[in-house]
């Protein structure tokens, strides 16, 4: 991680990874993570992210069927897939803004179609609605990375009674308020609802800690 960083242009792991969480604009953001791709995945062990780990381990207690349409929502390197692929899903795409990630993660053979987009920026996605009985994503909602107001895009690519499930660290204050805002509003319009509370997990990155949600489409 610290070659990384250094040949990067940032003096420290911590300096890297605080800009890695920096609230930036989407092109940003694709910058950040086309210059990481090729050693993302041994930098993380290093940081001890553990987003993706975390993920299945509350996911495979959903029981949910091998044989579901998954949508893996910044897919970024794959780590999630390999997990879930591991586990007996098959049917898995992956979407992600930043095709550098999306050639990693093709070289994994966990996904079946590749979708580069980047959700949030107000374009339309390039998904018909109602094709996933599941979406997923680990650690990419929030804090300098996908807007919670993706939700509205999210919860069209689910077919009704699918779920969407998701791991991520709390919101900082400045984005608490979206937040909740968001996910009162899909809640009280009849959009969603939650199938269970939401679960504690410790150690999501480095010390910090993170909820697994999971919301059915109504």
């Amino acid at each position: 991680m610290s070659n990384t960083s250094k040949a990067l242009g940032y003096e420290s792991v911590d300096a890297f990874m605080k800009e890695c969480l920096r609230e930036k604009p989407p092109e940003e953001v694709k910058k950040f993570y086309a210059n990481w791709a090729s050693n993302y995945d041994e930098d993380v062990k290093e940081v001890d992210y553990n987003g993706p780990k975390l993920f299945v381990k509350s996911f495979a207690n959903l029981n949910i069927p091998r044989n579901v349409e998954i949508i893996d929502i910044a897919a970024g390197t794959g780590a999630l897939g390999e997990k879930l692929n591991a586990m007996g899903y098959k049917y898995i795409d992956a979407l992600d803004g930043t095709p550098e990630m999306l050639e990693v993660a093709r070289r994994k053979n966990v996904y079946r179609n590749f979708f580069e987009f980047y959700l949030g920026c107000g374009d339309e996605p390039p998904i018909k609605d109602g094709t996933y009985d599941v979406v997923i994503s680990a650690g990419a909602i929030g804090r300098g990375h996908i807007p919670y107001t993706a939700f509205y895009d999210i919860i069209k690519m689910v077919k009704q009674g699918g779920l969407i499930c998701w791991i991520t660290d709390l919101p900082e204050e400045s984005a608490k308020e979206t937040f909740k805002t968001v996910m009162a509003d899909l809640t009280d319009n009849g959009k969603w609802k939650p199938l269970q509370d939401p679960i504690r997990h410790e150690n999501f990155y480095r010390k910090e800690w993170a909820f697994f949600y999971v919301m059915q489409k109504s």
